[in-house]
C-alpha cells in the first residue's frame, strides 16, 4: 500500500499549476498497466475531474506486464529508444511524470516539483475523506492449486500477519531504536492518529473498499473487460479472515 501523489513530477516551465492543467499536456508513465499509475489515474478523474483521453501518455517500459489491447480512445505511444523519462521531463519532452520510484535527479532541478507540494496534506484529506489506502499488491494462487490444497490460501495468511505483527513489533518497542532518527516516535505517533494501529491490513473485508474503487479504475481505464466482486477474486476460505 502507499499513497501516490507525492509521486507526480511536473515541468513548471509547462504552464501546470493544478490537476485540471494536466489537460492536453504530456505525461510520461513507466506502463500504463502499473497499479500506482492506475490509481493516480482514476483518482485524477474522480477527485479533480480531469479527463484522461484529453492527455498524451508517453510509456517508457519496452514489454507490457500483460499484453492487452488498450483502449483506443487513449493516446499512448512509447518514448524513442535511448530516451530517460527524468531528461525528457527536464527538457521538456514531458509536461509531467508519474513514476512509483524517484529519480534523484528531478529532486535537484529548480524547474521541477511536484504536483500536489503538500501531497502529505493530499494524501490526509484523501483517507480521511475515503477511507482507502491506496492497495498496491496481492498475493495470487493458481486456481487449480488452491482447489487441490485449499488449507495454502489460510496459511499464507497467516504467515504473512504473523510476519507483518513482528514488524510492528520492532517499530512499536520503546526500549531500544531500531533506526537512525532522533525524533521518530512524532511520525510514527500521528501515523497511528490518522491511520489506526494497523495501517496495512489483510483480508478481503478490511480490504473492501479499496479493491472495489482499483477494480472500478481498472475498468473504467480498460485494463479489465467487466467488474468484478471482491468475492470473485480472494480464495473463499479466506473471505472471512
Amino acid at each position: 500500500m502507499r499513497f501516490g501523489t507525492h509521486i507526480f513530477f511536473i515541468n513548471t516551465k509547462r504552464g501546470i499549476e493544478k490537476p485540471k492543467d494536466l489537460v492536453g499536456k504530456r505525461i510520461g508513465v513507466a506502463d500504463f498497466q502499473q497499479t500506482a499509475t492506475v490509481w493516480m489515474r482514476g483518482i485524477l478523474q474522480y477527485e479533480y475531474d480531469v479527463d484522461l483521453d484529453q492527455i498524451q501518455w508517453l510509456i517508457w517500459e519496452k514489454e507490457s506486464r500483460i499484453e492487452i489491447s488498450l483502449p483506443k480512445r487513449y493516446n499512448i505511444q512509447h518514448i524513442p529508444a535511448g530516451k530517460k523519462p527524468d531528461e525528457m521531463l527536464l527538457q521538456g519532452e514531458f509536461d509531467a511524470i508519474i513514476h512509483a520510484n524517484l529519480f534523484p535527479s528531478l529532486l535537484r532541478a529548480d524547474h521541477i516539483q511536484r504536483l500536489f507540494k503538500n501531497y502529505k496534506e493530499v494524501e490526509i484529506d484523501f483517507y480521511k475523506k475515503t477511507g482507502i489506502f491506496p492497495i498496491m499488491h496481492t498475493v495470487a494462487i493458481k486456481e487449480d492449486l488452491w482447489k487441490d490444497c485449499s488449507w495454502i490460501a489460510i496459511s499464507l495468511y497467516k504467515a504473512f500477519q504473523a510476519a507483518k505483527e513482528l514488524a510492528y513489533q520492532r517499530l512499536n518497542d520503546v526500549n531500544a531504536y531500531k533506526i537512525s532518527m532522533v525524533w521518530f516516535r512524532t511520525p510514527m505517533d500521528e501515523q497511528r492518529d490518522i491511520l489506526g494501529d494497523d495501517p496495512w491490513p489483510y483480508g478481503a473485508e478490511n480490504n473492501r473498499r479499496a479493491v472495489e474503487t482499483l477494480i472500478l479504475y481498472l475498468h473504467e481505464q480498460g485494463l479489465i473487460s467487466k467488474k468484478l466482486n471482491v468475492e470473485e477474486i480472494f480464495a473463499a476460505n479466506t473471505l472471512d479472515l
